[in-house]
């Protein structure tokens, strides 16, 4: 009976270690350990985005990779990328499982993100807009104003797919048919187009695409929803509330906070 309970409290004893062994795997990396490793690991997905993010002659730049920089720096540690990611979606992943220890990558704040990681307060908000191909919206219009159409709008909606407007198109447009694209630009050609109606992104990414591309505006108009906000904060894991502590005193006290206009004053040079 003696060697049976010692057993028994060595099986439980093992088990326990197994179990503490595992939660100490599965848990993000404190303060301390991000200040010890000298390294601050910044999940951005594997796509060009600018000014966001993008690749000049090697080298990552952009508003999202200056403020990964000056956090690092901040913290005394050099920003390191992680770009494993391919989507949106993915570098909020990679910070949930542990992979990184934030995403700056104009990750938008949403409800289903924050299932599973921890939001900074926003550094950028903008409102939604559209791009409607006007002769695919005469026809759906039938003489009503856009606003009247949009209140009931039950055509096509293309999004980038991964992305938080797949699921801002579903609820705030139910009605409509929800049509994914791998990019961005590929969204933006197919409403030219007129294979989709209507492209629903940010206030800034709609004014830029219209700035670079001046000739859409011959088969496409644009829309903004000033009572639909997309807030942009920095995901950090959902462990790692000193981190989270750290960069809304960062923002507040280097008072970063960035509005569609003073980003394509900013960073014009760097819209292509």
């Amino acid at each position: 009976m003696r060697n049976h309970t010692l057993s028994l409290r060595w099986g439980h004893g093992l088990l326990l270690a197994i179990l503490s062994l595992g939660m100490a795997a599965a848990q993000a990396r404190d303060m301390a350990e991000i200040k010890a490793s000298g390294r601050l690991i910044v999940a951005i997905p594997d796509q060009r985005n600018p000014p966001f993010f993008f690749e000049d002659q090697g080298e990552l730049k952009g508003l999202d990779i200056d403020l990964a920089k000056s956090v690092a720096e901040a913290l005394g540690v050099q920003a390191v990328f992680n770009r494993d990611g391919k989507s949106f979606n993915d570098a909020v992943k990679l910070v949930a499982e542990d992979r990184a220890d934030m995403s700056a990558a104009k990750i938008s704040r949403t409800l289903a993100r924050s299932q599973t990681v921890l939001f900074s307060n926003p550094y950028i908000t903008l409102p939604h807009a559209m791009l409607v191909n006007r002769l695919r919206f005469a026809q759906i219009a039938k003489g009503k104003s856009m606003a009247e159409v949009m209140q009931d709008y039950s055509d096509t909606i293309g999004v980038i797919a991964n992305s938080s407007f797949v699921g801002y198109a579903k609820t705030y447009f139910p009605k409509a048919k929800v049509v994914e694209f791998a990019t961005w630009d590929q969204v933006v050609d197919a409403v030219a187009k007129g294979e989709v109606s209507t492209a629903y992104r940010d206030a800034f990414e709609v004014k830029r695409i219209i700035k670079v591309k001046p000739d859409l505006v011959l088969t496409v108009r644009s829309v903004m929803i000033e009572d639909i906000k997309d807030t942009i904060g920095i995901a950090v894991n959902s462990k790692n509330y000193l981190l989270l502590n750290f960069l809304n005193l960062f923002l507040e006290q280097k008072n970063i906070r960035f509005t569609s206009e003073q980003i394509l004053s900013k960073y014009e040079k760097f819209l292509n």
